[in-house]
């Protein structure tokens, strides 16, 4: 749009702006509704969706916000972020990723290290229910035995839930990968946690101030 087109504070760019407001009040709404009715990790693709969902609504609010006053986006900076994306989205290549290595910290407290190893010889006798009690006892005899026990029964996520443990936060870091991890771990480079490839995605989240 040219500066010549441009007609500001007419009753029809009013008219946009409350409708696209309702939208996207109501899409607030209904993304709240998911947010907060999530209850474990196995509702976040849940989440994601209703954020895929809300974002365009938010971003046609802001443009409505521009056509009738002028003036720059209601999300302040949240908009040069956004940006920045169709910049870095606009530089990426066309080549097809061949592989992606994801990068996992999750951090827990340690409030009852007695229960956490109670919890890991329970863990090993549902792997192994043939053993006794005593055997649990003779394998897992520290903190760091009980968490493995515990991650080869249920997988590691499944430490969110042991009783002795209040995870605190989580980061995910999504890397392309060309060189992948594979055959004998000895030959594998020494820096595997370095990954040399583009950030494709990441994400933190925060369970616990």
């Amino acid at each position: 749009m040219s500066d010549d087109d441009f007609t500001p504070w007419t009753s029809d760019g009013a008219a946009r702006v409350r409708t696209a407001a309702a939208e996207f009040s109501a899409a607030i709404v209904a993304h709240a509704e998911v947010v907060a009715s999530a209850s474990s990790d196995a509702d976040v693709p849940r989440i994601f969706a209703a954020s895929d969902r809300l974002l365009p609504v938010a971003l046609a609010y802001a443009d409505a916000h521009f056509e009738h006053t002028g003036t720059g986006s209601p999300f302040g900076i949240l908009a040069e972020l956004d940006d920045d994306g169709a910049d870095d989205d606009e530089s990426e290549s066309d080549e097809p990723v061949t592989g992606v290595s994801v990068l996992q910290r999750r951090d827990y407290r340690v409030v009852d290290e007695a229960a956490v190893i109670a919890a890991g010889r329970q863990a090993y006798l549902r792997v192994w229910p043939d053993d006794d009690e005593a055997a649990a006892a003779a394998d897992v005899t520290d903190l760091g035995r009980a968490l493995y026990q515990l991650a080869h029964a249920d997988g590691w996520h499944s430490l969110d839930q042991v009783e002795g443990l209040r995870v605190t936060a989580g980061a995910v870091a999504v890397f392309e990968q060309d060189e992948l991890l594979r055959g004998d771990p000895d030959d594998w480079p020494d820096d595997v946690f370095e990954p040399e490839g583009e950030l494709l995605y990441s994400q933190a989240d925060v369970f616990v101030d």
